[in-house]
């Protein structure tokens, strides 16, 4: 016991109070010797020896002195406190599907009120309104028990959102449903009103969160993830974390999760560093079993009490995580330091792209969902109805699967069966609200003088004027068409075969208004021959804006110009697909363990597709032969996988697309596609949740470093003062620049 009961880490804080001029340092020391004489004197007079005499009396009596002697350490360590606060982090679905987590949060819940019935002193913290919605679905008995335990103080509501989901990957319209739906349901069905922000296992934290979670009513955030950094210590236990905008939320960054209270010294020495760091003396402990659920147990509680039982150890409590946060804010908070970044994992960097599929429909789910939602908005005006029920009933479906082991990819292969089945279930009801909404303010539309043909109405459902190619489905005819705008003029067209029965009409809208709609003619006739500025070859791709050349031998992009002004893009190859091997020392889906090797694919053949007045398009194909493979098949080569990429360009539109098709077989390998830049900055800009945030290009330190896959929504930028680039994309969110 008297190595676990040495001072030699003991501290000065905030709570000594010195006089100026007065060495901090050496009251310390000396406070510290003094404690650990006496600790030692205190050991040496017990009569251990007395035991081997059998006097059991003397030894008793020895003991009682010496617990005498041993006070004032026992007032010392008394003055800190272990805070216990319950709870159980379930994962809504991860090494198992959501079918079975729902037995989970029964059987949890129902633990959980056994124990509230043995112990009065028991209270329990619960995240995630999905599962409270199972409850009041499936077990209405769990429900009300809930219920009643809410309202007597003892079950305590947190985290605000419909699950607990990844942090990085969702956009803004996403983070205000998790948090609209969340707090309106906790609000009706229990009469709560949630302040604590509580998402302890994402993999990082986007840095608007401060603001969405002060303008849903939050005044706290609690999180214990940054805890996994593999490159650097995150410097801070209570902070203020601030937004870009300025919010600032007070934020409480536990030690890690506790599942069976088992090691004492840990907790101890997690206190020592906590009072360390801030200069508090009490620490809350979350404990319970998590991810599969079970929670607090009576043994728990039992070996807690006997810390309490103990001579030499620090004040035990339980009790509410919003307790604690109301003793938080009772000390002195004015010095505690801010934190104006987003809470970077540097750690778990390939759940920004593993399991490609769920990414891309998430980001069309959201997309589809928004789009729904604003112009039902608008068809009321017209006397629609507002079908909110549906619209809820797909969002949830979304939310959940923006769940912190489903999105990001890290579960097995059976949760994303039933991702898809949801997401399909939501696309339906987005795609039908869209439709009769879009379909009743056409109605509304003058499109009278419009004579000679079919109208055709075009919809922005963005924030700002848009140009951009639209595409339309033609009858399965083989009639020509041509298109005008509402002033009679005629556009442009081409016609794409998309397959043996369908065809698509494409022409380039111009300047559709904000939220609002254009009007053009669909006219069954022969289209002018019209001036366009596209040219190609089996090398070159040109409009007015870029001059694209694509390198014969390799098929990787040799040079983009900028007409403008002449401005050379690219200072290697470009468009370059990359095959890299990829051995992350443990979870594989994980995490990104680049060893320094590249694959090489195979260039098979280059060939121009389209050829037309509003879109050209180039070809490119290849393969990659799998290393080992030959020895296996003594042909000239067995590829493995197969890639077909588009690269296309538009008449009027200063963006070049890339569409790549990736018939992908691998393993313990990344693709990823590179666009060496003639552009140079410090700083790259990236798109997060309603907002963007800048990173170093560079290898300044051990911060920027650890930062090299990183997360963004629909593109990063690369700008120099006077030039820049930047990468959209349709469904990705990994990003690296270095």
């Amino acid at each position: 016991g008297q190595k676990l009961l040495s001072f030699d880490s003991y501290q000065t804080s905030s709570r000594h109070k010195v006089e100026p001029g007065i060495d901090k340092t050496a009251i310390a020391k000396k406070e510290r010797t003094l404690l650990n004489e006496l600790l030692q004197s205190a050991a040496a007079s017990i009569h251990v020896d007395a035991l081997g005499e059998g006097n059991s009396e003397l030894f008793l009596a020895s003991l009682a002195t010496t617990r005498e002697k041993l006070k004032p350490i026992s007032d010392f360590a008394k003055q800190f406190t272990l805070y216990f606060t319950s709870n159980a982090h379930i994962d809504a679905a991860w090494l198992w599907r959501d079918i079975e987590t729902k037995e989970v949060c029964k059987n949890t819940f129902s633990s959980v009120f056994n124990m509230m019935n043995v112990r009065s002193d028991f209270t329990y913290t619960q995240s995630q309104a999905a599962y409270y919605d199972w409850m009041e679905r499936l077990y209405p008995d769990v429900f009300n028990n809930i219920k009643q335990r809410v309202s007597d103080g003892r079950w305590e509501i947190v985290g605000g959102m419909w699950v607990e989901p990844d942090c990085n990957l969702l956009s803004g319209e996403s983070w205000e449903r998790q948090l609209l739906y969340a707090t309106r349901y906790f609000k009706q069905k229990f009469g709560v009103s949630v302040k604590i922000g509580w998402n302890p296992d994402s993999f990082g934290y986007t840095w608007n969160m401060p603001q969405f979670y002060l303008d849903a009513g939050f005044d706290a955030f609690i999180t214990q993830k940054i805890g996994w950094n593999e490159t650097n210590v995150f410097p801070h236990r209570v902070f203020w974390w601030e937004a870009p905008n300025g919010s600032r939320i007070l934020t409480y960054f536990p030690f890690d999760y506790v599942n069976t209270v088992e090691n004492s010294y840990q907790l101890v020495d997690w206190l020592r560093q906590f009072e360390a760091n801030t200069g508090f003396t009490k620490l809350m402990i979350l404990f319970g079993v998590g991810d599969h659920g079970g929670g607090p147990s009576l043994e728990m509680l039992a070996r807690i009490d006997r810390l309490k039982a103990l001579n030499i150890f620090p004040s035990i409590q339980y009790g509410t995580a919003s307790g604690y946060l109301d003793w938080l804010r009772s000390q002195n908070l004015a010095s505690i330091p801010v934190w104006k970044d987003e809470l970077y994992l540097e750690y778990h960097q390939g759940t920004y792209t593993t399991q490609a599929k769920i990414k891309e429909w998430n980001r069309k789910s959201e997309t589809s969902l928004t789009n729904a939602e604003k112009f039902s908005t608008l068809s009321t005006m017209f006397g629609a109805s507002y079908n909110n029920t549906d619209l809820e009933e797909a969002w949830r479906n979304v939310m959940f699967n923006q769940f912190h082991d489903i999105l990001p990819g890290s579960g097995i292969r059976e949760i994303y069966i039933d991702a898809d089945e949801k997401y399909r279930a939501s696309a339906a009801i987005g795609n039908r609200e869209l439709t009769n909404a879009v379909t009743i303010l056409s109605q509304q539309v003058n499109t009278s003088s419009l004579k000679n043909g079919v109208p055709l109405i075009v919809f922005n459902p963005l924030s700002w004027e848009r140009t951009d190619i639209v595409a339309v489905s033609l009858p399965d005819d083989t009639e020509a068409y041509s298109v005008f705008d509402s002033d009679g003029k005629e556009l442009a067209v081409q016609i794409i075969q998309k397959d043996k029965y369908a065809r698509e009409l494409m022409f380039r809208a111009e300047k559709i208004p904000s939220v609002g709609y254009s009007t053009f003619i669909l006219r069954k006739q022969q289209p002018s021959v019209l001036q366009s500025n596209l040219q190609i070859s089996q090398s070159i791709l040109e409009n007015e804006f870029f001059k694209v050349v694509v390198d014969q031998s390799s098929g990787w992009l040799k040079s983009i110009i900028d007409k403008r002004n002449g401005k050379e893009l690219l200072s290697g190859e470009g468009n370059r697909l990359q095959l890299l091997e990829d051995k992350p020392r443990a979870w594989d889906a994980w995490n990104i363990g680049l060893t320094g090797t590249e694959y090489p694919s195979k260039f098979r053949s280059i060939e121009i597709i389209e050829q037309g007045p509003v879109r050209v398009t180039l070809r490119i194909k290849r393969d990659y032969l799998k290393p080992g493979t030959k020895k296996d098949f003594p042909t000239e080569d067995f590829p493995s996988s197969f890639f077909t990429q588009d690269i296309l360009l538009y008449d009027g539109i200063d963006r070049i697309d890339f569409k790549t098709d990736v018939d992908w077989w691998e393993k313990k390998t990344m693709l990823k596609v590179a666009f060496p830049l003639t552009v140079n900055d410090t700083i790259a800009t990236y798109d997060v949740p309603y907002g963007t945030i800048q990173r170093s290009t560079q290898w300044r330190n051990s911060w920027d470093s650890a930062k090299v896959e990183v997360p963004a929504l629909r593109w990063g930028d690369l700008s120099s003062s006077e030039y820049g680039v930047s990468l959209l994309n349709r469904s990705k969110y990994g990003y690296d620049i270095k």
